[in-house]
C-alpha cells in the first residue's frame, strides 16, 4: 500500500483515475489469485448490505457503526467479544464429556455445560455484529478469508443454538444430540478462529499500521513557516515517517500521515476544522490529540509535537507514543 501514499492519482485498465476505496481494492487484491465471481458477487452483495445496517454511508459521527468497531473503546471490540464464545464452548465440551462418562454421578455437568453454551451464544451474537463490521470495510484476499471465518464461526453459532433447544428439552439437560453438535460446534469454531489469526497475523488485517513507525527524541525542521499554509493539510517527512501538519491561526498540530485503521493516506484525506477524514474507509481523526472519532479506526494516531525556531517549524515525535 506504501504506493498509495504519494500524490499521484491511480488509473484503472481502462485509464480512467480510480477513486480512493477502489485504489485500496485494486492494491490489495493479489494479483496472483483467481477469485471465484460467485464469491466476489456475494461478497460486494452482503458488503453493501452490512454498510447500510450500520449506517457506514451516513454523515459522521456514524455513532453505530463507531460503536461496533469499538471506537469508545480505543481497541477493537470484536476480538474481546469473539474470546468469550471461544472459551464457554470449550469449557462446555469439557463438561459434556464429564457426564457422558458418567452420566448418573455428574448430571450436574450437563447442566453446567448448558450455563456456559448459554454464555457463548450471547456473546458470539455480539461477536458476530462486530465482525461483519469490521469486514465490510476489508478487500482482496482478507475479505475472503475473513468471509469463510464469518461463516465458520456462524455455523458454530447455529450449532450451539440447536445444541441448547435440544439440551432444554432433555432431563437435567443431558442431551446426547446436543453434546454431539457442540462438539462439532468446537470443530467449526476451531477452524473459523484459525482463520482469524491468519486475517491478522498473515494478512494484517485490524492491526496498527502505524505502531512501527519511526519516532525521533530531538526536534527536526520540517519546511520554513513562510511555506505552511493556513487550513490545509501539509504532508512533510519526519525520521523517514510521512506527517500531516495543519496550522490554524497561531497553532500548529501534526499526527502521523497512514491511517492506524488500513494505512490510509490521510494527506490524501478531507479537512474539516481539526477533523481529518481518511479517503480509504471514513476514519475521522482529531488533529489535536489524534483519536479517532469515527471509525473503522480504533487506534490514535501518533501525535507530534511542533515548535517553530528560526523561521522553521520543527517536529518532534509525542513522548506518549
Amino acid at each position: 500500500m506504501s504506493d498509495l501514499t504519494n500524490n499521484q492519482a491511480a488509473v484503472g485498465a481502462d485509464g480512467a483515475p480510480l477513486a480512493a476505496g477502489e485504489r485500496h481494492a485494486e492494491v490489495s487484491a493479489e494479483p496472483a489469485a483467481s477469485p471465484s465471481p460467485a464469491i466476489e458477487r456475494i461478497s460486494d452483495g452482503l458488503q453493501e448490505a452490512i454498510k447500510w445496517v450500520i449506517g457506514s454511508n451516513r454523515r459522521p459521527p456514524r455513532r453505530f457503526k463507531s460503536l461496533l468497531h469499538g471506537v469508545w473503546l480505543r481497541h477493537p471490540l470484536h476480538p474481546l467479544l469473539s474470546d468469550i464464545p471461544i472459551g464457554s464452548w470449550v469449557i462446555a465440551a469439557i463438561f459434556d464429556v464429564i457426564w457422558l462418562i458418567a452420566p448418573g454421578p455428574a448430571s450436574w455437568a450437563a447442566m453446567a455445560a448448558g450455563v456456559v453454551v448459554i454464555v457463548g451464544i450471547a456473546a458470539a451474537l455480539g461477536a458476530v455484529a462486530t465482525g461483519l463490521a469490521d469486514w465490510s470495510d476489508s478487500y482482496g484476499a482478507e475479505r475472503r478469508t475473513g468471509l469463510w471465518h464469518g461463516l465458520l464461526n456462524s455455523t458454530a453459532l447455529l450449532l450451539y443454538i440447536v445444541s441448547l433447544v435440544l439440551r432444554l428439552q432433555a432431563p437435567s439437560w443431558e442431551s446426547l444430540p446436543g453434546a454431539i453438535l457442540g462438539f462439532a460446534g468446537v470443530v467449526a469454531v476451531t477452524i473459523g478462529g484459525y482463520l482469524g489469526g491468519e486475517m491478522v497475523f498473515g494478512k494484517g488485517t485490524g492491526v496498527n499500521h502505524a505502531a512501527w513507525e519511526a519516532g525521533n527524541e530531538e526536534y527536526e525542521a520540517v519546511m520554513p513557516v513562510a511555506q505552511m499554509p493556513a487550513n490545509q493539510l501539509q504532508r512533510v517527512v519526519v525520521a523517514g515517517t510521512p506527517v500531516i501538519v495543519l496550522r490554524m491561526g497561531d497553532k500548529y498540530h501534526a499526527i502521523s500521515a497512514t491511517c492506524t485503521h488500513a494505512g490510509g493516506p490521510l494527506d490524501e484525506g478531507t479537512l474539516d476544522g481539526g477533523v481529518v477524514t481518511c479517503p480509504w474507509h471514513g476514519s475521522r481523526f482529531s488533529l489535536t490529540t489524534g483519536q479517532p472519532l469515527t471509525g473503522p479506526a480504533t487506534m490514535a494516531q501518533p501525535r507530534y509535537d511542533v515548535r517553530v525556531r528560526d523561521g522553521m517549524i520543527e517536529l518532534k515525535r509525542h513522548d506518549s507514543h
